[in-house]
């Protein structure tokens, strides 16, 4: 890839942005039917009670959380498997939000995913669509195991360090880049991108969009 300047970097949120589906539950309920011994069904009514009182980040990190001691291979190969199942169903994909990724990439643009989920989710999606990079949240391994700790978030400031980083790391700090989003936590990635695109009708991000001109994709 050509670090010239006149490089354009597309950069993609994927959990209902690109995909219809919160790909971090959709895999949970997925991976709980191949091992049910992860979580008790009382732990995981508990937790789904608490989810509308918490924030992203500390859903995040209870969420992984559950991960521990889970081994790294057998979940990819999960993942693999959930991805096989799950995107063949009709509307797995927003239709126009990846046919402007497309676009992107017949332009010969530079194709990023920015997500809060992990390398399980993203791996065989990233493979199918075929982007050139992943910046997502990492989780802390040992001995071939999950921890259920987080050694790196992928949400809100986060987002913004990850698209700076990546734009340093290829020398195109001062590119066309583009971004592509659905969530109000997602205002930093799209603050730091040349030509911002809201996705879907977040009350927040519409109030940005509005005022600052930026441009606003519907959901398809």
């Amino acid at each position: 890839m050509s670090k010239s300047r006149d490089t354009v970097v597309a950069f993609f949120d994927v959990d209902e942005t690109l995909v219809s589906v919160k790909t971090l539950e959709s895999f949970l309920l997925y991976y709980l039917k191949l091992t049910p011994s992860m979580i008790s069904p009382q732990r995981l009514s508990e937790l789904t009670g608490q989810l509308p009182h918490l924030d992203r980040a500390e859903l995040n990190r209870r969420y992984f959380g559950l991960w521990a001691g889970q081994p790294i291979e057998r979940v990819r190969e999960a993942g693999r498997s959930w991805y096989e199942a799950t995107s063949n169903r009709p509307g797995f994909y927003r239709i126009n939000v990846l046919e402007r990724l497309r676009e992107h990439q017949r332009a010969g643009d530079h194709i990023v995913l920015v997500s809060g989920s992990f390398d399980a989710t993203l791996r065989p999606l990233a493979e199918d669509v075929g982007v050139d990079g992943v910046c997502c949240t990492q989780l802390e391994t040992d001995g071939g195991l999950y921890t259920g700790q987080i050694s790196a978030a992928m949400i809100g400031d986060e987002k913004k360090q990850a698209v700076a980083a990546y734009l340093d790391a290829l020398g195109l700090a001062a590119a066309t880049s583009w971004g592509y989003a659905d969530h109000s936590s997602d205002l930093p990635l799209l603050e730091h991108v040349t030509n911002p695109v809201v996705v879907g009708s977040d009350p927040e991000l519409l109030k940005v969009a509005i005022r600052r001109q930026w441009s606003v994709m519907p959901i398809e």
